[in-house]
């Protein structure tokens, strides 16, 4: 049996709903199954779950199932595609057609995919239809949900420019999509969000948390990936100073 992660912004009574339709499908099959505590996603934010997405694929085994179900904002449509599939590292992802598996299937190519057919346009068919499928899944009872085969090059994608924010996580911590690039220790940078300059930030190499110097601005090689930066404060909230969100614009330039 596969474990599974759910990636989704239903994050109250909503996900226990959701995981207690997939335990009963994998009791009814007689396969239990193990469901992770929630990945929580900005209401509303492609953005956001395009990146936890991946992270959970970068930070799971192989096997995992990745369950994204994330409230769409653009582009709506009557009736949508649901999908699911197997990356090239083994990782599998179920959910609709919105653009999050975009950055999962671009990092890790994609084995097989599928679409899984007759989705009911119901208030939450996430949970009536589609999650007793994810345990199905996990439980490798495929044969049914392999009938109808999924063009990889259709697999929609969130565009995210160059540093975007992509996360905000609960120490007010901004991540961003773009490299620290030529940034030397000790760098000061003015630090610009959405073209308007904010505040000075100071690049370190060493963990936030050994910065003495309290409310002090810095920016660092990202936790999350070698290839993203990390904005935070001092012991503060840099986000919440600044009135940060994700899909806000971040850049900056040497000062000194």
């Amino acid at each position: 049996m596969r474990r599974v992660v759910v990636v989704t912004d239903c994050t109250d009574v909503a996900f226990n709903e959701m995981c207690g339709a997939i335990h009963r499908e994998a009791d009814r099959i007689g396969q239990p199954v193990v469901v992770e505590p929630v990945v929580p996603v900005v209401p509303f934010s492609e953005i956001n779950a395009s990146f936890l997405t991946m992270l959970m694929a970068d930070n799971y085994p192989e096997g995992t199932v990745l369950y994204t179900l994330v409230s769409k904002t653009n582009n709506l449509e009557r009736t949508h595609e649901v999908i699911w599939g197997e990356t090239l590292s083994g990782h599998l992802f179920v959910g609709s057609n919105f653009g999050y598996f975009g950055w999962l299937a671009r990092d890790l190519g994609v084995k097989r995919v599928y679409e899984i057919k007759d989705v009911p346009q119901t208030p939450f068919s996430g949970k009536t239809f589609i999650a007793p499928i994810v345990a199905r899944i996990a439980a490798t009872d495929e044969e049914e949900l392999t009938r109808h085969p999924y063009d990889v090059h259709d697999i929609h994608d969130v565009d995210i420019p160059a540093g975007s924010v992509v996360h905000v996580d609960n120490f007010g911590n901004a991540k961003l999509k773009v490299d620290v690039g030529a940034l030397r220790n000790r760098d000061v940078v003015t630090l610009s969000v959405n073209g308007k300059p904010v505040c000075e930030a100071t690049y370190i190499e060493s963990q936030i948390y050994l910065e003495r110097e309290q409310g002090k601005v810095v920016l660092y090689r990202s936790t999350s990936f070698e290839d993203m930066t990390d904005v935070g404060m001092v012991r503060g909230d840099f986000a919440g100073h600044h009135s940060v969100r994700v899909g806000d614009q971040v850049s900056w330039s040497v000062s000194r």
